[in-house]
Formats: C-alpha cells, sequence, structure tokens
C-alpha cells in the first residue's frame, strides 16, 4: 500500500472535501428556509457535477485545465477577500489563488506530471511541463501587484512566500494536501462561521451527514475504481470528484453573491 499517496488524500477526503459540504448550509440561509428552493438548488448543484464528471471522460485535458483554472480563481478569491477592491482585483485574485497549484507543477514537474497522467488516462501526457511556462507570467504579476499596492499586498506576500516554501520542500499531493485542508478550507470555515451568524442543531446535522455522504460515495467510487491499486484508484476519485464540486461549490460561493450585490445595487440606483 502506498501510504504517501493514501494519507494525504485520506486529509483531503476528511477535511477538504466536508468545507465544500457546507454548501447546503449557505443555500438553506440564502433561500430563507425556502424547501422547494433548496429542492431546486441540489438538483442543479448534482446535475453540474454530473454533468462536468461526464465531460472529463470525454475531454479530460480541457476539463483539467478548466479545474486548474476555476480553482485558482476560487483561491484566491477567498484569500484576498480583505484586500482593497481594485480594478484588477480578480486578476489578483487568480494570482494569488495559483500559488498552491503553480510552485508545485515547477518544483515538482515529474510527480505532478504522473499524477496528471492518472486523472488523464493517458501515459504520455506531458500536460506539467505546458503548464511550467504560466510560472513567469505569475512571477511578473505577483511582483506588479506588490509593487502597486505595496501596502495591502505585504502580508498576502509574506504568506505566499510561506506557503511556497512549504510546497516546495514537501511532496506534491502533501503540499495540497496541505493548504486545501489547513489554509483554504479553515479559511472558508471562519468566513461560513460569520456569514451564518450560529449553526443551529440542524446545520452540525445536515453538514456531517453530507459530509459522510460524499466520503462515502468517494470512497466506494475509490475501490470500484481500484485498477492498479487502491490509491490510484482513490486519487482519480478524489480529484475528478473534487474538480466536479468545485464548479457548483465556486457558483455558489464566489459567483453568485456578486450577481447578487450587483442586482441589489442596480434596483437601488433605480430607486433613488
Amino acid at each position: 500500500m502506498k501510504w504517501e499517496l493514501l494519507i494525504p488524500l485520506l486529509f483531503i477526503l476528511f477535511i477538504g472535501i466536508p468545507h465544500g459540504a457546507s454548501d447546503i448550509l449557505i443555500a438553506r440561509r440564502r433561500f430563507k428556509n425556502s424547501w422547494l428552493k433548496i429542492l431546486f438548488f441540489i438538483i442543479g448543484y448534482l446535475f453540474v457535477a454530473i454533468i462536468f464528471t461526464t465531460a472529463w471522460f470525454f475531454y479530460p485535458t480541457l476539463c483539467l485545465g478548466i479545474f486548474l483554472f476555476i480553482s485558482g480563481l476560487h483561491f484566491g478569491l477567498l484569500d484576498t477577500i480583505k484586500m482593497p477592491t481594485s480594478s484588477l482585483k480578480l486578476i489578483q485574485a487568480f494570482i494569488y489563488g495559483l500559488t498552491p497549484i503553480i510552485i508545485p507543477i515547477v518544483f515538482h514537474t515529474r510527480e505532478v506530471n504522473e499524477i496528471f497522467k492518472l486523472l488523464l488516462f493517458d501515459d504520455n501526457n506531458e500536460i506539467a511541463l505546458q503548464i511550467q511556462h504560466f510560472f513567469l507570467v505569475w512571477l511578473l504579476g505577483l511582483i506588479v501587484f506588490f509593487v502597486k499596492y505595496p501596502e495591502s499586498s505585504q502580508r498576502q506576500l509574506l504568506e505566499i512566500i510561506a506557503l511556497a516554501s512549504l510546497l516546495i520542500t514537501m511532496p506534491p499531493l502533501w503540499g495540497f494536501a496541505f493548504y486545501f485542508c489547513f489554509v483554504h478550507s479553515i479559511r472558508h470555515f471562519l468566513n461560513l462561521r460569520k456569514e451564518l451568524n450560529n449553526l443551529e442543531r440542524f446545520d452540525v446535522i445536515a453538514l456531517f451527514m453530507t459530509s459522510i455522504a460524499t466520503i462515502a460515495l468517494v470512497a466506494l467510487a475509490g475501490f470500484l475504481l481500484e485498477g492498479n491499486g487502491i490509491e490510484e484508484g482513490l486519487l482519480k476519485v478524489t480529484f475528478i470528484g473534487l474538480a466536479a464540486l468545485t464548479v457548483p461549490h465556486m457558483l455558489l460561493v464566489d459567483l453568485y453573491p456578486r450577481i447578487r450585490l450587483q442586482a441589489l445595487k442596480r434596483a437601488t440606483n433605480r430607486f433613488f
């Protein structure tokens, strides 16, 4: 058994993925406990996830690219949430969010490429080598934003340096598990706590049951797709499943609040 693969995957399963299970709590608050709206939300959420999973098996390289892109944007929007709004905030967030993605690819290219080969069902794919070329773009963007916004970027720069140092020294899967579980997920839960104000008993039960169901489904699929070993099967299911859940998760957490805020602003402007 390859423990160097299995242990970080278990961290992602038991700590990382449950942070997405909290989406049902966000939906319950935003839809004012309207069970019909919540039902449509669940159906739509699962529909998007199923469509993306299906597309992965037909267009794996495209879907991997989409997954990396939206993950970088999603990570960055959460990492820069307290920073002053600027005209280039989206690009700024994307640069910060790419850190846990681009650093392992550049400094652990061979290991990351082996993971990508499993996810793409292609032993000859060298996509990690191609993604390396974005490192200079990422580095240049980071320098530009630090020069343009030195005060607001200082904390983020120190965080990026610390995170990059860990990602360089740790094996890629361990590095991603550390960031995803102990930086991104914890940050998400802290923001969730502010948004929900307080958790009711129903919320705790719903979060627990949703997390257990998600973990169980991923574990079951990993066993069914064992192939060359349970670790490889679990790796495929974990990351493809994570990609499928990231799309609706980002729509709810990042896109919906911004659309709603813009709609409220337009309505307010028309009123006054």
